[in-house]
């Protein structure tokens, strides 16, 4: 009995459905519509089955949306996190790019000390390796020190353009982790002493 007033009450509901949407239904899709209710006439488990099918199938994708939306805000969340680290980060490189050495001359007027001109004497190529010069304090008095190389060979064809100049007394010392090796003699180290 519940079966056949499940059959009839499905029945009204998609005449009643065909009935509004009936102006805007195909002839060909009218007849496929009335198919579908003459099999779901002939057996109402198979509709309630459906409807089930259904319930389940779009409580499925709700579940997944649901999930969707919480990776998303937890994917949002990481990356607000990862902007404001990126642009902490960018402010310290800006910082730490001020302080660097450079070559390149700033805007505005500035002031350079020229230690010579020479037609002969080519410094050029040590140009990347002479960023800095730099005044080192011992027992009172100053040694300064000029750019940094990282091979021998290099630092010793400096000091020799240096010595051209008519600094006799220049000489290659070595640094390790900051820390000068007072005990280094470059031309014992390519053994030339």
């Amino acid at each position: 009995m519940k079966k056949i007033a499940l059959a009839l009450l499905t029945l009204l509901f998609v005449i009643s459905f065909t009935a509004a949407e009936a102006q805007s239904l195909s002839k060909k899709e009218k007849k496929a519509l009335k198919k579908e209710i003459k099999t779901y006439k002939k057996d109402p488990e198979k509709w309630v089955s459906m409807q089930n099918s259904h319930k389940k199938e779009i409580k499925a994708l709700s579940d997944e949306v649901t999930d969707l939306k919480a990776k998303l805000a937890t994917d949002n969340a990481e990356k607000q996190v990862l902007a404001d680290k990126l642009v902490a980060l960018e402010a310290q490189y800006a910082s730490l790019k001020k302080s660097m050495p450079t070559t390149t001359l700033p805007a505005g007027t500035v002031y350079q000390v020229q230690m010579g001109y020479y037609q002969y004497l080519d410094l050029v190529s040590f140009n990347d390796k002479l960023k800095t010069i730099k005044a080192e304090e011992i027992d009172g008095a100053k040694r300064y020190v000029i750019g940094h190389f990282e091979n021998v060979m290099d630092a010793l064809q400096f000091r020799n353009d240096i010595k051209a100049l008519g600094i006799n007394d220049a000489f290659v010392s070595q640094y390790t982790n900051g820390v000068r090796n007072m005990d280094y003699d470059a031309l014992e180290a390519i053994g030339e002493k």
